[in-house]
């Protein structure tokens, strides 16, 4: 970012420097009138008095002049002060000085507050510069130069570009590497393929109990291939969604139904109370297998002989689904990383790797849902989706 120099500064201290300037000269010039009328009414005065006390005979004559308008100043009282003169009847002559200085009083202060405007105005246009410097980096677009003098908004400016600029920096490698580790998942889960048709082949031709072995083995390899070729597709950005109005118990009882085997050989029941339709925005298939994967974890913590609830709700901001088991609940230890991918907690069952909930996470907060998993009050470990509306 370039600091360029103006001088949409200077008027502002300019109008500062001429308004104190004027203040200045218009109070001086007053005190001084001031003063000056002061000095000549106690000169009169004085004299007058002087006048009276010599020759008392002319007091009368001099009362007369004096009311006849007769310019006198003094500062102590005297012969005119006791007739109720003051400098101010006998300052004729002084009525220029006196708009002079308060036009010049009138033009400080003017001046003074429009270079008060003058400063706010600029201040705000640097505000508002830097306000839209941070509105360019927070949409990701070329951050506007700095078109101001050296000010105390530059150095604030500067630093926000170069934090910028290393964030951009720092998320473009964060995107090529996220790119790199999809795409040697994608190369990983395609290279899988060819020696799991060769196992499937060859378990055809195998006997029953080695067949029935590898078919379990050859069955978690092809879960695992297509595992990761899902997340190779959610990083690449190649997943594509189609959200659409769906009800949210059908889809709830779709991947219970689909679950229902798994089920019955743990002995758990699966229960997913009736309930009138709940609508939400989202892509039918893709929820339906991040509910399988919520509900799948909760049967393999269940025990024999419980039950895995499913409830939803809806209020005016959210549609919540609530996903409940009857095991002994989420350690405090996991509940931080159990979406992290291949995170394994000390309570998994054989044979996974610690990707489904990764899995489900990610599909649901591409549709503007919210997945957590907590605790709750009646027992067991919970995970609680929220479908947010779609924004506008």
């Amino acid at each position: 970012m370039v600091n360029r120099a103006k001088n949409t500064g200077v008027l502002p201290v300019c109008l500062g420097v001429l308004a104190a300037g004027l203040l200045a000269a218009g109070l001086t010039a007053a005190l001084l009138l001031r003063w000056h009328e002061g000095q000549q009414f106690a000169l009169l005065d004085g004299f007058c008095t002087a006048l009276a006390q010599r020759a008392p005979q002319s007091a009368g004559a001099v009362c007369d002049l004096v009311k006849a308008g007769a310019p006198a100043f003094s500062r102590s009282p005297g012969m005119l002060a006791g007739l109720g003169y003051d400098a101010g009847d006998l300052a004729a002559g002084t009525a220029p000085l006196w708009v002079a200085a308060g036009a010049g009083l009138a033009l400080g202060l003017l001046s003074w507050l429009g270079g008060w405007w003058l400063q706010r105005r600029h201040t705000a246009r640097q505000l508002g510069r830097v306000t839209g410097i941070l509105e360019a980096a927070r949409a990701g677009k070329p951050l506007p130069l700095w078109e101001e003098r050296e000010s105390l908004f530059s150095p604030l400016a500067d630093e926000i570009g170069k934090t910028v600029g290393e964030l951009a920096r720092t998320r473009q490698a964060a995107v090529a590497a996220r790119d790199r580790f999809a795409r040697n998942l994608a190369n990983i889960a395609h290279q899988l393929k060819t020696p799991l048709t060769a196992l499937s082949l060859a378990a055809q031709d195998a006997a029953a109990p080695t067949r029935r072995a590898l078919e379990a083995q050859i069955g978690r390899l092809t879960g695992l291939e297509e595992a990761l070729l899902l997340l190779a597709r959610l990083d690449s950005g190649a997943l594509p969604l189609h959200p659409a109005p769906a009800d949210l118990f059908t889809l709830l009882t779709m991947a219970a139904d689909q679950l229902q085997p798994l089920a019955r050989r743990a002995g758990v029941t699966l229960d997913v109370p009736e309930q009138t339709p709940v609508t939400i925005e989202a892509d039918p298939d893709w929820t339906v297998e991040a509910l399988m994967n919520l509900i799948k974890n909760c049967l393999e913590h269940s025990p024999p002989g419980g039950a895995v609830h499913c409830l939803c709700t809806s209020s005016a901001l959210y549609t919540e689904v609530r996903i409940r088991d009857e095991g002994n609940g989420f350690s405090p230890e996991d509940l931080p990383h159990l979406f992290d991918r291949f995170y394994r907690g000390a309570g998994a069952g054989p044979g996974g790797v610690g990707i489904g909930l990764s899995i489900a996470k990610e599909l649901l907060e591409r549709q503007n849902a919210v997945l957590a998993a907590e605790n709750p009050p009646e027992g067991g470990g919970q995970f609680t989706v929220r479908f947010y509306p779609p924004a506008g």
